[in-house]
C-alpha cells in the first residue's frame, strides 16, 4: 500500500511539472499570470446531517492569503457536535499554485474530542482543466481513540495509518460543482459524492455530500456556505482562492472510526454457587 502511494505521488509530481511547463491550451480555464491566491479571502459554512447512526451539526471556516506571487497559505477550523461529544478541528495548507494549471502543496490537520484524536499530514495536488479538476491527497494518519470501536476494539489505542484521497470535480456551469471521490482510511475504503451550487445571492452557496463505505459506513450531510473576498463564479473561487478545508474533507470518515459497530465487551462469567 505504501509503495503504491509513493508511486502515485511521484507520478502526480511528474504530471504537475510537465503540465506546468507546457503552453496554455484552450482547455485551461484561467490566465497564467494570476497569483496563487487572488487576495485575502475566506469562507464559513454551517452543516447538518448524519454519519452512520449519529446526527452531527457544526461549522467550518477557512482563511486564505497570498504569500508572494506563486504561493498561498490557508488556515482551517471546525466545531461540531456529534457522536455525543464536542469535536474541534484545525488545519493548515502551504501550496504553490498556478490557477490556470495546478496546485501542489502540504496540508496538515487535527480533529479532536474527548473520545478521539485524528491527525493527518500529507501532500495534496490538483490539476485544472476547462470543466474538470483532478486531485489527490496522500500522507500519514494517526488515530487515537478512547472508546472501543470496530476499527480500534481497545480503548486508549493509538494507531498509525496511510491516508489517501483521489477525487474529480466537474463544472457543467461555472457556479455548479459535482464531485466524486475515494478515500482510504484505517485500512477501509469510502466513496463520497458531492454537489455545490453558488446561488444568485453574492457569495452564498448550498452543498450536500453523501457517502458509503466499509463497515456499513453511511454519510449524508448538507448546509449553507458563505464566501468572502470578491464576487466571482464558484469555479474561480475553488481555483483562485481557498483549497478545501482539510478538517471537513476527513471529518466524516474520521467519525466512521468511532460511530461504527462497537466492540462487544464479554459478559462476566457467572459466580459459582455458594
Amino acid at each position: 500500500m505504501k509503495n503504491t502511494l509513493l508511486t502515485f505521488l511521484s507520478s502526480l509530481a511528474l504530471v504537475v511539472v510537465s503540465h506546468a511547463g507546457t503552453p496554455s491550451a484552450p482547455t485551461i480555464a484561467a490566465a497564467a499570470d494570476q497569483p496563487a491566491v487572488s487576495g485575502l479571502n475566506g469562507k464559513v459554512d454551517s452543516f447538518y446531517g448524519a454519519v452512520n447512526r449519529s446526527y452531527i451539526r457544526g461549522t467550518n471556516a477557512a482563511l486564505s492569503l497570498p504569500v508572494g506571487q506563486n504561493y498561498g497559505l490557508q488556515l482551517d477550523g471546525l466545531y461540531a457536535r456529534g457522536f455525543e461529544t464536542d469535536i474541534y478541528g484545525y488545519g493548515a495548507h502551504f501550496f504553490r499554485r498556478d490557477p490556470s494549471k495546478y496546485l501542489l502543496g502540504l496540508a496538515a490537520g487535527a480533529i479532536q474530542s474527548t473520545d478521539f484524536n485524528d491527525v493527518l499530514v500529507g501532500v495534496e495536488g490538483e490539476l485544472y482543466f476547462k470543466h474538470f479538476t483532478l486531485g489527490a491527497f496522500a500522507g500519514y494518519n494517526n488515530f487515537d481513540t478512547r472508546v472501543p470501536s470496530a476499527f480500534a476494539p481497545r480503548v486508549n489505542t493509538s494507531r498509525d495509518f496511510v491516508a489517501a484521497r483521489v477525487y474529480a470535480a466537474a463544472y457543467p456551469i461555472d457556479n455548479l460543482m459535482i464531485s466524486a471521490e475515494w478515500q482510504n482510511r484505517f485500512g477501509k475504503n469510502f466513496c463520497i459524492v458531492g454537489l455545490e451550487y453558488q446561488t444568485p445571492v453574492r457569495g452564498m452557496s448550498v452543498f450536500v455530500d453523501g457517502g458509503l463505505g466499509d463497515n456499513d459506513f453511511r454519510q449524508l450531510t448538507g448546509g449553507l456556505r458563505i464566501y468572502f473576498g470578491g464576487d466571482k463564479p464558484l469555479k474561480a473561487r475553488h481555483r483562485q482562492d481557498d483549497p478545501e478545508n482539510i478538517t471537513s474533507i476527513f471529518s466524516g470518515t474520521g467519525g466512521a472510526a468511532i460511530s461504527g459497530p462497537r466492540a462487544q465487551t464479554p459478559a462476566p462469567a457467572p459466580l459459582p454457587p455458594t
